[in-house]
């Protein structure tokens, strides 16, 4: 398959690749079997240029190449706390953003020119600009207006992040304004945030585990990575997975031969590879709720597959959570209880596997709602352990249930709720059907209908599904 002529390469594919070859990185012909070109209704994505074995090596991306906060941070002024990988990185891109499609940074600037070079069709996009008056385009109002209320919530939680992050670097700058002196372009203060939202989005949608600390669990555990971001996710197999680097195996941080941590290696599917198809890569097990929320796109295989009850999930923690504030004083006692046995939150329904069924921590939850008589709201009386002994005795797996009049009692709970789901996806139906395409609509306009759409399809669905195994008197 030759590359060199097609008109479908990403037009600064070459110019990155001679930037990884300053690096260090073998982009030969015969080392480097990929390519990054057009893919129908996702931008651009990374297809193989000949046939590719199972499970071996596309590419090793040379560590100093990476954009992490190792890379970076030698560029710097200290300061403590340290910057988290998410902020220094979300700043420099900030500072170092394409101007007509290039940037100038001397350290990345070929790879930072292949990032897109807006985020406009992200939901976070939509709600900054709302809560920070940013001329919010009326459509992009409605759609927010228009989202399930469990995907709103999502998307609030990101938001409360992304402000925490820019405090963050606004404080920095006040330490250190020289670094705005690095800018590769002349930095608008009435601008710069905007800049950091998409630094901040850049890196939000496109990092992936790396392992660049000594503990497993640091959050600094990331990167961006060329070329592997040109890889669109697929929530199925057969799809490509980096390759163990030895600081994962070993559990270890980077040392002083490798101050930037390991390469990043990316190894073909499980399965043989023909020239020309598509390689995908896995986010992660995600709700399209979740995808929607983080990557602003869905799973439309799921969405189509959920309506058919095959697939799908839905969060009814808005509708929970609303129950036990209901309850009062017992309700917030019971709240604690939930949060000290690790129960709280977290509740989904599901479509698969059959029958389809509300998570365990829904059921716990539920259970313990129905533990105590229903009117009791304001005092919590003194007999409530043999209740809760009888609750925790379902935890722990010595006996079933707490009673068959508890059992009863949250199963109706569910119904009411799933019943409330159909109700509230019917109305969001409309309100998407209401949003009308303007003189002059984005590209992703028609996408982004039909994705908060099938969102709704996805909770009617579940729910739907839900209501039916209750009513045929379904084990879970």
């Amino acid at each position: 398959m030759n590359t060199d002529n097609d008109d479908q390469v990403h037009p600064k594919w070459h110019a990155l690749l001679q930037w990884l070859a300053s690096h260090g990185m073998d982009v030969s012909h015969d080392k480097l079997p990929v390519v990054a070109r057009s893919s129908p209704g996702a931008g651009y994505g990374l297809f193989s240029i000949r046939q590719i074995e199972p499970s071996s090596r596309l590419f090793s991306i040379p560590a100093k190449a990476l954009l992490n906060h190792l890379t970076l941070a030698p560029h710097y002024p200290p300061t403590k706390p340290k910057l988290s990988c998410t902020q220094i990185v979300s700043l420099h891109l900030m500072i170092h953003r394409p101007k007509e499609g290039v940037s100038f940074d001397p350290l990345f600037g070929p790879y930072i020119s292949v990032i897109p070079t807006e985020f406009d069709s992200h939901p976070l996009t939509w709600l900054w600009k709302k809560k920070r008056n940013s001329e919010c385009r009326v459509f992009e109002e409605q759609f927010l207006y228009a989202l399930p209320e469990h995907v709103y919530a999502k998307l609030e939680k990101i938001m409360a992040l992304y402000d925490q992050d820019w405090s963050r670097i606004r404080d920095y700058l006040e330490v250190n304004p020289s670094v705005l002196q690095m800018s590769t372009h002349k930095p608008d203060w009435k601008l710069l945030e905007a800049d950091f939202l998409w630094g901040w989005l850049s890196v939000n949608t496109r990092c992936v585990y790396h392992r660049l600390s000594k503990s497993r669990a640091d959050k600094n555990n990331m990167t961006l990575c060329p070329i592997l971001d040109f890889a669109n996710h697929a929530a199925t197999a057969p799809s490509t997975k980096p390759e163990t680097s030895r600081a994962e195996l070993w559990d270890a941080g980077p040392s002083n031969k490798r101050p930037f941590g390991d390469n990043f290696v990316l190894l073909s599917p499980d399965v043989q590879t023909a020239g020309g198809q598509e390689l995908m890569l896995r986010y992660g097990v995600h709700s399209n709720a979740t995808l929607f929320a983080e990557y602003g796109f869905i799973d439309e295989r799921s969405s189509q597959g959920a309506s058919e009850m095959r697939e799908g999930e839905t969060e009814v923690i808005q509708a929970i959570e609303k129950l036990f504030i209901n309850r009062g004083n017992v309700g917030a006692w019971m709240k604690q209880v939930l949060v000290d046995e690790g129960y709280w939150g977290d509740w989904t329904l599901h479509a698969s596997s059959a029958p389809a069924h509300p998570s365990y921590r829904l059921m716990t939850a539920l259970r313990l709602y129905h533990a105590l008589p229903a009117d009791l709201c304001d005092t919590v009386l003194d007999d409530t352990d043999r209740a809760l002994q009888s609750w925790r005795n379902t935890t722990r797996g010595i006996q079933d249930n707490i009673s068959a009049e508890n059992e009863q009692a949250w199963r109706a709970s569910l119904f009411t709720i799933c019943k409330d789901i159909l109700h509230q996806a019917k109305e969001g139906a409309e309100k998407v059907r209401q949003i009308d395409s303007v003189e002059i609509s984005p590209p992703w306009l028609g996408y982004m209908k039909r994705a908060i759409e099938m969102m709704w399809k996805e909770d009617s669905g579940v729910a739907q599904g839900v209501i039916d195994s209750l009513t045929r008197k379904e084990e879970f």
